[in-house]
């Protein structure tokens, strides 16, 4: 792993680090109206590398916080083409808890963001369900509303497991849950009550919700059934680093 933080270092500032992009369509209308950005690695000698040996190498290293730059820089010179193009899609980002640490990371989202001219909610950031900050976490929750106050939308992945408290969703500046692909692929008929009232839970307190993981029609309609607003998987388009319309 010490050869893989020192190549990865090196690496943050060169072609070897680029981004991958999954589309979300509405439910509603069929389109397309979001991608999720993924980090990949080609490494010269190695091949690509496993995305979550990247993160885990990146936050023990703290070259997490050069790499979530990078990969903005990216997204927002993306969400531009996209512009040009006529494409008012917006782009989802994962961050980590780790660049929270920084107490400035959200005012250099927040001034990159407002620099480039994108609209708000052209950007939204992606919290993990298992690192969510604490009520008494100040820094993060203070930087959480200064995004929200710049027009970046928040997004909390892993909702829907049942361990997050209506109360708890509600305290933080969120505008999106993701609910998991293998919660979406294995609930059984008889579970789908309780996940259908997490989604309206959700949309009670105004937020949209997406659906990953799907991988076939069986699971669209599953995401339909459960009255989700986008869904995102392999059924839809595999991750690649352009957006190719049929």
């Amino acid at each position: 792993m010490q050869d893989l933080a020192g190549d990865l270092a090196a690496a943050v500032g060169g072609a070897e680090i680029f981004a991958v992009y999954q589309p979300q369509v509405s439910l509603e209308t069929g389109s397309i109206v979001a991608a999720e950005a993924l980090c990949r690695w080609r490494h010269p000698r190695l091949g690509d590398i496993e995305p979550g040996t990247i993160i885990e190498v990146a936050e023990r290293t703290g070259a997490i916080h050069a790499l979530g730059r990078r990969m903005l820089d990216e997204c927002l010179d993306t969400l531009a083409e996209w512009r040009g193009m006529g494409r008012g899609w917006a782009v989802t980002l994962n961050v980590s808890p780790v660049q929270f640490e920084d107490e400035s990371f959200a005012g250099h989202v927040a001034a990159a963001f407002e620099r480039r001219g994108h609209g708000p909610g052209s950007l939204v950031l992606e919290l993990s369900h298992d690192l969510l900050p604490s009520a008494d976490d100040r820094v993060t929750l203070s930087q959480l509303a200064m995004l929200r106050d710049a027009g970046v939308e928040i997004s909390l992945g892993g909702y829907g497991a049942g361990s997050t408290s209506p109360e708890r969703v509600a305290r933080l500046p969120l505008s999106e849950v993701k609910i998991p692909g293998l919660l979406v692929r294995a609930v059984e008929p008889d579970a789908r009550a309780a996940l259908r009232h997490e989604v309206e839970v959700a949309h009670a307190h105004g937020l949209r919700v997406v659906a990953e993981g799907i991988e076939t029609l069986s699971h669209l309609d599953i995401a339909v059934a459960l009255g989700c607003d986008r869904a995102q998987g392999f059924l839809i388009r595999h991750p690649d680093s352009e957006i190719v319309l049929p």
